[in-house]
């Protein structure tokens, strides 16, 4: 189980031809401004049958921080403190 909802990579990605890796924190501003412009192009994408899967790569400081975050997103997240986060970053 690669993410916090217990899915693995393979299955979130399935054939799609684009993966976003969505690197953010809840402390950091203009990412508070942008994901909500994100959330709505993934809508539409979704609405249009048009699959991109998301990660949330959080450099949130604290869980509490992180879950509260991402109960804002409709997309998969990688657990708190995944050292992959690092890697791709």
């Amino acid at each position: 189980n690669d993410f916090v909802n217990g899915a693995d990579l393979a299955s979130i990605v399935g054939d799609a031809p684009l993966v976003g890796i969505y690197f953010s924190a809840h402390w950091c501003g203009p990412c508070r401004g942008y994901t909500p412009k994100l959330k709505e192009f993934y809508d539409i994408l979704v609405a249009q049958g048009t699959p991109l899967p998301i990660a949330f790569a959080s450099s949130d400081q604290d869980e509490d921080s992180f879950a509260s975050y991402f109960a804002e997103m409709p997309w998969h997240a990688f657990k708190f403190v995944d050292d992959r986060i690092e890697v791709l970053n």
